[in-house]
Order: structure tokens, then C-alpha cells, then sequence
């Protein structure tokens, strides 16, 4: 009933498409009905007299047969047709909404989850409701509609025989009963190997370099092929048990013949049935028990969608706690683009803290620089601005207004974010800038270009602006993806800046590039910048120096060298010489 629930419930803006496929599938059943009775009529006419004019009762008969053939043909063609494009409506919906659930799904999601386990609900799961909707859906309504009619017909013809065909049916349902369950249970293992395996793929194809430069191709294949063994062995066992109703009903069925033909011989030697009764018997019994094995042979398939189902609801029933508060509004006036954190604390588990009574603050158009050892807090800091995740005390004030009262939109429509490790889509120069703002026009593209110092390597590009650069910028340097990263953040232009300072190794002229560069984005935007080199964040406004979650220290670059603390000690372990600084 569960699966019947949410399987009514996708095909929403669709059932009329479905009903259309049954009502043709109806039609067709009637359709089948008609054939063995017509026969049976000339088999009336052959053994209890031929009519007067027998030529125009053979050709009658003959141009019935043609017709009823021809809506055979027809129906068919109509309820697998109607039942397709439901079937691809349903699934073209279904991806996109799964999608998009996805996406507004928080960050926390995304850690506890494999992003190839995540395809499989939204590619692989889908497919096999489409699948079912295609061919499971028609033919399920075939299989139950045309026993029950061919059963009213033999009830016409004969009840007494038509009760002794009914006794094997109720054995026959039984022992497909006794199998659905435990065929389900296997499905889902199969599902679950399935995902699994296409994680491990992922995982694999994304990670390609980094196993060929340590030379692991050959144990990365054999983590394929333990989740591909996995993944075979489930299939090929709930493969079997999908297969025993089948046979169990074959057998059946068999049994279901041979009482008719024993009790139907009788009953026609002994006058209590005509002829022609009797072969319309035989040859429907064949008939009601070939939608039982219909159904059975696709039970499989019938499990597939209704695991793959209930995982796809299980995903979208998975609610965002990061979402606009009631009543969200953008301030109607314009307003400053200051930064304040006010005794934030937050830890992606609750009960162990990563951030503990944080303060500090960032005035409009300055830049504040956090610092300190890896894991003190810094990229948590830069990921709670604009509400990746919301603290567990404290506020964070944009413009003067607490973000988790602003429209998610709107706060991330006006933050800007250059990361470390920069990521660009597959697809062309100017589309991964445009990413930044879909609707600016190529010049203004270009003169995001220009100011990321990226337009003289675009220019070298084989088709300039319009070169495909790969999966991830693979065709691209690491200096040039940065530049292009900061001409997509330039073309954004918006107020608030979150920049994570890259330590990719560049020769000198691309760092020099990519420092004036910087100072171009950073002009006149209130900044937080997460940085690695102390060199470049001297002549920032403001250090703030994190460690262990807490700031320890705060102020200009010679009031924390004057205290002795820990910036001071962390300024004497690094190399100064030679480094430049992020304002140029």
C-alpha cells in the first residue's frame, strides 16, 4: 500500500496518459476474448448444422476476425505508447525534482554521503520506476483484467467446469504471496550494491590522477570489482528467487489444464457439454494462467520499482534545517556591508564544539585576514557567513541584520567566494566565468578576464573564450584556474568577499599575476580572507588569529608581532623572504 501511495503520487500530471494505456489495454482484452468464441460459433455451425446462406456467414465471420486483429493491433500499439510517454514524463519529473532537493539539502548531507551513491538515487532509482511505469503498469492491469474476464465467460458456458478451472488459482496466489517479500528484501540488497558500485566508480574517475601517480590502478580495480562481485552475486540471487514463482506457476497451470480436459472430456462424453464449449475451455485455461507467469516474470521488476521508490522518498523526505525564517525579508534600504560575529559557537556535532565564543568583526571595505594553525576554525568561520551551516549560539550580522533572518538568496547573491581548491565545471571558458552572473554580456566578461590577468592565456586557448576546459578545469594550470576563479568573483562584484588564499606552487610571473589580480577583487569589498601564508596578509586591516576554535589574538600585523603571542611564533616559523603581500 505504501508503494501504491507514492507510486499515485509521481504520476501526478500524468494519469490521464496512464489511464488512456489501460483503457487501450482493456480494449485489447476484450479484444483476445472474442477470436475463440467466433471459432467456437463455426465449430456450432460444423457440428450442429450449417446455415442457409453460408458464404455470407463465413465472410461475417472472416471480417470480424480481420476487425477484431486490427484493434489488437491498435490497442497494443496504444497502451504501450501512452504508457512511455508517462513513463518519460514521470521520469523526467522525478529527476529534476529529485535534483533540486538535493541541492538545497545543507552541507551536513553532503559529508555523511557518497556523491555516486547519491547518483544512483537520482539516476538509477528513477530509471527503474520508468521502467515499470513503461511495462509493469499495462501489463499488471492485463494480467488481472483478462483472467477475470475469461472466468465470466466460463461461467456463461459452463459454471460447474468453470469452478473445478478456479481451484488451482487460489494455490497459484499463495505461493507468489509466499515469495513477494523475501524477492523484495533482495531487490533492496541489489539497489544498495548497486549504489555502492557506482560510488566506488565515481570515486575512482574523480581521483583518476592521484591513483595513476602512485600507480594504484591495479587496487582500484579491485575495489571495482569486490563492489561489482557484490553487486552480481545480489542480482543473480534475488534474480533466482524472482524466478521460482514463475516456475511454480507453470507447474500450476498445468494442473489447471489437465483437471479441465479430465473433467471437460467426461462432461462432453457424457452430453453434459457441447463441443464447441468445451474447446473454448481448453483454450482459455492456457490463457488465465499466462498472465499469472506474465506477473510473476516481472515481479522483479515490480521489486526493482518499488525499492527503487521508496529509496527515492526516503531522499526526498530528508528536510533542510538551513532554510528562510518565517517572514524572511531583504532590507529595503541600502545598507553598510559590515561582518560581525558575536559569540558564535558551532560544531558539526553539537556535543564537540569547533568554533567556542567567537568575536571579531569586519567594517565595510576591509580586510580582515584569520590565521592561525590547521584545524583552528578558520574555513568553519568562512562557511557559516553565508549559512552553510548556522552556530549553535551566537549570531552573525551582515549589514547589521542576522543572516538567519535574511533570504538565503539574497545573502549569497551578495557574498562572493574564491576558494582553495578551485572548481570549474566542464564546459566552456566564458560559461564557467558567466557562472558568477548568468546574465552579463560578454564584455563585461571580458573585462573580468582582464582584471583576473586571465585574458592573455584565454586568448592562447584554441577557440579563446569558447574552449572546452575539461571536468574540473583539467586542461588548465593551477594558476589559471585561480585566475578564472577570481574573474567569476570579479564579474559577481559582490559586497562581501570570502577568499581562500591558494598555496598552489606557481612560478613567480603567474603569482605575480594572480596577486594583482587579488588586489583588484579585494578593492572596496568587505573581505575575510582564510590565509596560509602569513607574508600575504600583513597589510591587512585586521589578524585575527585563531586557535583551537577561539580567537587568541587580534590587531594589525606589528601590534600581534609586539605582543610575542602566538601570530609572532607563527611569523618566526615561516620564510619571509622574497614573499609577496595579497594587496600587492
Amino acid at each position: 500500500m505504501k508503494f501504491l501511495r507514492q507510486f499515485y503520487q509521481i504520476l501526478e500530471g500524468n494519469r490521464g496518459l496512464l489511464y488512456a494505456s489501460i483503457g487501450c489495454g482493456l480494449l485489447f482484452t476484450g479484444a483476445n476474448l472474442l477470436p475463440p468464441l467466433l471459432i467456437r460459433q463455426l465449430i456450432v455451425w460444423l457440428t450442429e448444422g450449417v446455415p442457409t446462406d453460408t458464404s455470407f456467414g463465413m465472410i461475417e465471420l472472416t471480417v470480424t476476425l480481420l476487425a477484431i486483429y486490427a484493434l489488437k493491433g491498435v490497442t497494443r500499439y496504444g497502451y504501450g505508447r501512452f504508457s512511455h510517454v508517462a513513463s518519460y514524463r514521470v521520469m523526467h519529473g522525478l529527476m529534476l525534482r529529485t535534483y533540486r532537493h538535493v541541492q538545497r539539502l545543507p552541507h551536513r548531507f553532503f559529508t555523511n554521503q557518497r556523491t555516486g551513491n547519491l547518483i544512483a538515487r537520482s539516476v538509477n532509482d528513477v530509471e527503474a520506476v520508468e521502467d515499470f511505469i513503461a511495462h509493469g503498469v499495462p501489463e499488471t492491469v492485463l494480467a488481472m483484467v483478462l483472467p477475470a474476464a475469461m472466468l465470466a465467460v466460463l461461467f456463461t458456458l459452463d459454471a460447474e467446469l468453470a469452478l473445478i478451472t478456479l481451484l488451482p488459482i487460489p494455490l497459484t496466489a499463495f505461493l507468489v504471496y509466499r515469495y513477494v517479500s523475501r524477492v523484495r528484501t533482495k531487490w533492496r540488497s541489489v539497489r544498495s550494491r548497486l549504489s555502492e558500485l557506482v560510488a566506488q566508480i565515481q570515486d575512482n574517475l574523480s581521483g583518476i590522477t592521484v591513483i595513476k601517480s602512485f600507480v594504484q590502478e591495479e587496487a582500484a580495480g579491485r575495489h571495482v570489482e569486490r563492489r561489482s562481485r557484490e553487486f552480481r552475486d545480489a542480482s543473480i540471487e534475488a534474480n533466482m528467487m524472482s524466478l521460482i514463482p514463475a516456475g511454480l506457476i507453470e507447474s500450476v497451470a498445468g494442473i489447471g489444464i489437465v483437471l479441465v480436459i479430465l473433467s471437460g472430456g467426461s462432461a462432453a462424453l457424457e452430453g453434459r457439454i457441447a463441443l464447441p464449449d468445451l474447446f473454448v475451455f481448453i483454450l482459455y485455461v492456457g490463457h488465465i494462467y499466462q498472465p499469472f507467469l506474465t506477473l510473476a516474470s516481472m515481479n522483479d521488476q515490480l521489486q526493482r520499482a518499488s525499492v527503487s521508490t521508496d529509496r527515492v522518498f526516503q531522499l526526498l523526505a530528508i528536510e533542510s534545517d538551513i532554510v528562510d525564517a518565517p517572514g524572511a525579508a531583504a532590507p529595503a534600504e541600502r545598507h553598510a556591508w559590515d561582518v560581525t560575529f558575536d559569540g558564535v559557537t558551532f560544531g558539526y556535532d553539537p556535543q564537540l564544539p569547533v568554533l567556542q565564543d567567537v568575536d571579531f568583526r569586519i567594517e565595510e571595505g576591509q580586510v580582515v585576514a584569520l590565521v592561525g594553525h590547521t584545524g583552528a576554525g578558520k574555513t568553519t568561520i568562512s562557511s557559516l557567513l553565508p549559512r552553510y551551516y548556522d552556530p549553535q549560539r551566537g549570531r552573525i550580522l551582515a549589514g547589521g541584520h542576522d543572516v538567519r533572518q535574511l533570504p538565503l538568496d539574497y545573502l549569497r547573491g551578495h557574498i562572493a567566494t574564491v576558494q582553495q581548491d578551485v572548481f570549474l565545471f566542464h564546459g566552456t571558458v566564458i560559461e564557467n566565468i558567466l557562472f558568477g552572473r548568468p546574465e552579463a554580456t560578454r564584455e563585461e566578461v571580458e573585462r573580468a578576464a582582464q582584471a583576473a590577468n586571465a585574458e592573455e592565456f584565454i586568448r592562447d586557448l584554441p577557440n579563446g573564450y569558447d574552449t572546452i576546459i575539461g571536468e574540473r578545469g583539467v586542461r588548465l594550470s593551477g594558476g589559471q584556474k585561480q585566475r578564472l576563479a577570481i574573474a567569476r568573483a570579479l564579474l559577481k562584484d559582490a559586497p562581501i568577499l570570502i577568499f581562500d588564499e591558494a598555496t598552489s606552487a606557481v612560478d613567480t610571473r603567474t603569482e605575480l599575476l594572480i596577486q594583482q589580480a587579488v588586489a583588484r577583487l579585494l578593492s572596496d569589498r568587505t573581505t575575510l580572507v582564510i590565509a596560509h601564508r602569513l607574508s600575504t596578509v600583513r597589510n591587512a586591516d585586521c589578524l585575527v588569529v585563531m586557535d583551537a576554535g577561539r580567537v587568541v589574538e587580534a590587531g594589525a600585523h606589528e601590534e600581534l608581532l609586539a605582543l610575542g603571542g602566538l601570530y609572532s611564533r607563527m611569523i618566526e616559523a615561516q620564510d619571509l623572504v622574497g614573499e609577496t603581500d595579497i594587496r600587492g
